[in-house]
């Protein structure tokens, strides 16, 4: 069986654990990064048109604080993850994105979003193209209310991990490069693994650094990834899918 290295969240592995034993992988497990919440003044969102978040994790620290969402504000989620977060608070977002912000800023170029002010809410890190929305007459607000943060391994236990596993997983730019820390001066150990991105965004990521990506999911879905990969590798027994 092959054995994938998972490096997303703590509170995600077990889940994804899961899928990926019903497909038929072993899996190891090296949690990369965690989250922490930023302060933020709440917003008087009366001022706002649209209300947009970008992650599941947006939705859950800024409905910590913000306890309602005024009738008069549309709500955009990316991603499925992030709308049933919102729906499980009672929030039924008005558009659903499939990839990330460049998608807003594609509705806002190609005219299917009404013009009006957006507030972003978004971690500390967030993708800058966003403010391309401006740039077709909407106004913008970016309010970050929390920060991504990498978690350190002695160099022992990463080499372990990556030498267990044949596939190593990332599910963002960061778990990537919380990675790539951790893993110090031993970047030769990639050398023989196949590197998985979730989608375009990670793999561009992981690209512009100097490695391979040899497989992305036709969506970024945990399912999806684990049962297009296993399909992908019984296709290409007998040949080298990192090629």
């Amino acid at each position: 069986m092959p054995t994938v290295l998972l490096t997303r969240p703590q509170e995600e592995i077990p889940k994804d654990t899961q899928i990926f034993k019903r497909f038929g992988f072993e899996v190891v497990s090296l949690p990369l990064i965690g989250f922490e919440e930023v302060e933020f003044a709440p917003p008087r969102l009366e001022e706002f048109d649209y209300l947009y978040f970008g992650s599941k994790r947006g939705v859950r620290f800024f409905l910590k604080k913000v306890k309602e969402i005024p009738p008069s504000v549309r709500v955009i989620a990316v991603g499925e993850k992030t709308a049933e977060e919102l729906r499980k608070r009672g929030v039924e977002p008005f558009k659903v994105l499939k990839g990330s912000s460049k998608d807003l800023v594609e509705m806002a170029k190609d005219g299917k979003l009404q013009r009006g002010k957006i507030l972003a809410i978004t971690p500390k890190e967030y993708i800058k193209s966003i403010h391309l929305v401006e740039e077709w007459g909407f106004g913008l607000k970016v309010l970050p209310v929390y920060r991504t943060v990498f978690i350190r391994y002695p160099l022992s236990v990463v080499e372990s991990a990556v030498i267990k596993s044949d596939i190593i997983i990332f599910t963002s730019p960061s778990t990537f490069m919380s990675f790539l820390e951790n893993l110090q001066n031993r970047k030769e150990l990639l050398d023989t693994k196949i590197i998985v991105a979730i989608g375009k965004t990670t793999a561009g990521a992981i690209e512009v650094r100097g490695f391979k990506v040899s497989f992305i999911p036709s969506r970024p879905n945990t399912e999806v990834l684990a049962k297009e990969l296993m399909e992908e590798l019984d296709g290409s027994k007998g040949k080298d899918i990192k090629g």
